[in-house]
């Protein structure tokens, strides 16, 4: 498992009594729940947006409930949490830049950047997926209540439907580069899946 450096002057570092090396039990739940439902959803959405396959429609707005509540655990686990702090710190860290340019070069060197809780070309691919994930799902949430009538919002069905129709094709190319990575680090022999493996520390 790759350690997760300190990251100085971060406006998220915090003092933590955990091993930072750790994927806490905690995390590996909320990585593993994102996983399930956004592939899902994703998926869902472009058989919907490309095929008119609306066979799904009724899961696809429960399993949108439960991702948007997923969603919002996640960001209060990310915000409230020293562990959730430190990622957002490497994540949105002064020292980003720098590192993704370190690990481009080395990546057009042929050797493959290090992955892990660190700055870099994986943490800014994992913020921007998961940003994205938030801004699209949180968009359709809205839209929906709007369409139901159970919020008035002028013009909110609209933004949250064209999030969705813009937003979902983009994810698909993150989501894809998730799966060929996290398997290419796997075929190295690196361990990725562990941050899924809530039934055992580290």
């Amino acid at each position: 498992m790759a350690e997760i450096i300190h990251i100085p002057g971060s406006v998220f570092s915090a003092q933590t009594p955990e091993n930072p090396v750790e994927y806490p039990v905690y995390a590996k739940i909320l990585h593993l729940g994102l996983v399930l439902s956004v592939t899902f959803e994703l998926w869902n959405s472009l058989a919907a947006l490309w095929f008119a396959n609306f066979t799904w429609f009724p899961l696809h707005v429960l399993a949108g409930l439960i991702l948007t509540g997923w969603l919002v655990l996640t960001w209060l686990v990310y915000l409230f949490t020293p562990w959730g702090r430190h990622l957002l710190g490497t994540w949105f860290s002064w020292r980003t830049p720098q590192a993704v340019g370190h690990d481009l070069a080395r990546l057009f060197r042929g050797k493959l950047p290090s992955h892990g809780v660190r700055p870099g070309l994986s943490s800014l691919w994992q913020a921007i997926f998961f940003i994205g994930v938030s801004i699209v799902t949180f968009g359709g949430f809205i839209g929906w209540l709007v369409l139901r009538g159970d919020l008035h919002l002028s013009g909110g069905a609209q933004i949250g439907l064209t999030l969705m129709r813009l937003g979902t094709p983009l994810l698909a190319y993150f989501w894809i580069g998730h799966v060929v990575m996290a398997t290419y680090h796997a075929l190295r022999g690196e361990a990725l899946w562990r941050i899924f493996a809530v039934w055992k520390r580290g």
